[in-house]
């Protein structure tokens, strides 16, 4: 371990001294155009605001991992790539199709949002969202945004919020690629216009099995957008995606299932529009999110044999935003949400269509006041279950100088207690309260030539913690939890040379305990760093992942899960306009290392492919 170590920090300062000497000394050979990649202050967000507005100018941390990197690391899962992003930590338990959860700032792994083109995917039964099926196939970017949001977004945004947005493109392309363990994997995209229409197609299809028996992965997935021009200044517009899986579970607390499986299907459908007249701009979109599992092993010891969940959300919302000539702007809205589940096992019936709505009016406003920019913005959210939980938020942004910006901000957030937690029988409770965070962040951005570095301090205190009360056999609201940390990232953006780096040290606390919370490091660091030469890019990624406190799967007993670091290497050949031959070592050290204890990770491993472009 300690061997691997020192070689993947030799890489790390080998790389970044060959980053200099490329930046410093370019070749002399003609250059490839750069991807079109945009730097962090040109880069417009949707998901810090309710209105979209540049990076630059809002007092909040986002990180925005856009499509020439997705296609640089030749990324499969959005998972990975959210993997080696900045307070962000992602756990897979075992193989590929496996549970796969984010802790955003150490927070809990169902406090993070989920939006996929603004439709929520959180699962309305527990909570959470399960990152083990969702592709990069359609994906123009990912926006991350760390801290409570809850102001914008309403309930789950206590840690922060994700989002994925589509990719808009001309022509096709064609993805084919195998590798080790029986993976295949291939990809198909397309886009077109027609007139005042606009058609776009993503879909994919991947297998592959894990380190023993009973232990594969099934997938496929289609995603589809049509635009339609109704006339200059008004757009409708249809989103759809559909995915299922199946997946293998080799072994359950410790012994062997070799017909242990789950079956899952998502299926998204958003209807957006959008008009604007004069400094006026409506937005409205109706989105429906429907999941379906099925669990199944007729081996099973207890008896438990199968299990089938539905539930589905419903939601519907609209925003008014006004532009001022000074570049100011205030935004407004409501949203409906109807939320429902079903659930049913061998045992019988535990949810029988259990429901749950919720009404909420927002608004936000962006002021400057000379050098000064403000972002203020709260939410008033009304359950029929839970009753009202007003969340505000603000943020203040200094520009000193061209190079320099300091914030601060101030947030709240909540997550409404689940379906699941609520009625589940036996150990449902419909008196549980919404948990609640408070945070505040303060944080420095300086940009040195073609360097942008930035330094953020964050603490959060998290309230009304549902947890299993074991004398009662029941969800109450008892826990409380402190996370605070630092996060530093740099990046460089040259001609030829891609860089983006961070490091994060973080410190959490179970205050009933005293004890760190579960499976979060205390360090983290990681690097992305893409060369691009006229006929060849190569990529390399490197992570680091702290030790940190976890459980072991046999005993139940607290355990310590000792930290790891990995390499991946991503290469393609670019010496021809409609095809690309590309290969990628997984870790490439051969690290023996588990995202969770009792799951091992995947060995090394190569994989290959061809890339099939056309316009």
């Amino acid at each position: 371990m300690r061997r691997q170590h020192q070689l993947l920090l030799s890489s790390l300062i080998l790389l970044f001294g060959a980053g200099q000497s490329w930046a410093q000394s370019p070749s002399p050979s003609s250059p490839e155009p750069p991807d079109p990649q945009s730097v962090v202050q040109e880069t417009l967000v949707v998901t810090a605001t309710l209105e979209a507005e540049r990076a630059d100018k809002l007092p909040a941390s986002v990180e925005v991992i856009d499509a020439a990197e997705i296609e640089a690391r030749q990324a499969t899962s959005i998972a990975e790539l959210l993997a080696t992003a900045t307070g962000i930590h992602v756990v897979r338990s075992g193989s590929a199709g496996k549970v796969t959860s984010v802790f955003s700032r150490g927070t809990e792994s169902d406090h993070t949002l989920v939006l996929w083109n603004g439709v929520e995917l959180n699962n309305p039964y527990f909570g959470g969202f399960d990152w083990a099926f969702l592709p990069t196939e359609g994906v123009d970017r990912i926006e991350i945004v760390r801290g409570p949001f809850s102001a914008l977004h309403g309930s789950d945004a206590l840690g922060g919020t994700i989002q994925i947005l589509r990719r808009r493109q001309t022509g096709g392309a064609i993805r084919l690629e195998a590798g080790a363990r029986g993976y295949e994997r291939g990809a198909l995209s397309l886009g077109a216009e027609f007139g005042n229409a606009r058609l776009d197609l993503a879909g994919n299809f991947r297998s592959g099995d894990g380190l023993e028996s009973n232990d594969f992965y099934r997938g496929a997935e289609l995603v589809a957008s049509l635009e339609w021009s109704v006339s200059p200044t008004a757009t409708l517009g249809l989103l759809t995606r559909f995915n299922d899986s199946a997946v293998g579970i080799p072994r359950s607390s410790g012994l062997a299932s070799p017909e242990r499986r789950i079956d899952w299907s998502e299926r998204q459908v958003a209807v957006p529009f959008r008009w604007q007249t004069g400094n006026w701009e409506f937005d409205t979109q109706f989105s429906n999110l429907t999941l379906d599992s099925s669990f199944r092993d007729p081996q099973d010891v207890f008896g438990f044999t199968e299990s089938d969940t539905r539930s589905s959300a419903d939601r519907l919302r609209s925003l008014a935003t006004y532009r001022f000539e000074s570049g100011s702007w205030v935004a407004f809205g409501a949203e409906v949400e109807r939320l429902e589940v079903s659930d049913r096992s061998v045992f019988g019936v535990n949810l029988d269509r259990a429901r749950q709505e919720t009404r909420s009016v927002f608004g936000q406003a962006l002021e400057t006041f000379g050098a000064v920019t403000v972002d203020i913005g709260a939410r008033l959210d009304d359950s029929d279950v839970y009753g009202s939980r007003l969340t505000p938020r603000v943020g203040v942004l200094l520009p000193i100088g061209n190079s320099v910006r300091l914030r601060a901000s101030y947030g709240e957030g909540f997550r409404a207690p689940s379906l699941g937690e609520l009625f589940f029988q036996f150990s449902g409770n419909a008196e549980l309260e919404p948990e609640e965070s408070e945070s505040l962040e303060l944080g420095a951005q300086v940009e040195v030539g073609k360097w942008q570095l930035e330094l953020v301090g964050f603490d959060n205190r998290l309230t009304n913690l549902i947890d299993f009360d074991f004398s009662t056999f029941s969800n109450i609201n008892i826990g409380r939890a402190r996370t605070r940390g630092l996060e530093a990232t740099a990046g460089f953006e040259g001609d030829r040379l891609a860089i983006r780096g961070s490091a994060s040290w973080l410190d959490t606390e179970d205050e009933a305990t005293g004890l760190p919370l579960l499976r979060r490091p205390d360090r983290k660091a990681s690097m992305v760093l893409t060369r691009r030469q006229k006929n060849t890019a190569l990529t390399v990624t490197v992570l680091y992942v702290g030790s940190r406190a976890d459980v072991d799967p046999i005993t139940f007993a607290r355990a310590v899960n000792e930290s790891w670091a990995r390499l991946d290497l991503a290469g393609e050949w670019r010496g021809h306009d409609r095809w690309r031959p590309y290969a990628r070592l997984e870790n490439a050290f051969d690290e023996s290392y588990e995202e969770a204890l009792g799951f091992p990770a995947a060995p090394r491993s190569l994989v290959g492919g061809v890339l099939i472009r056309w316009q």
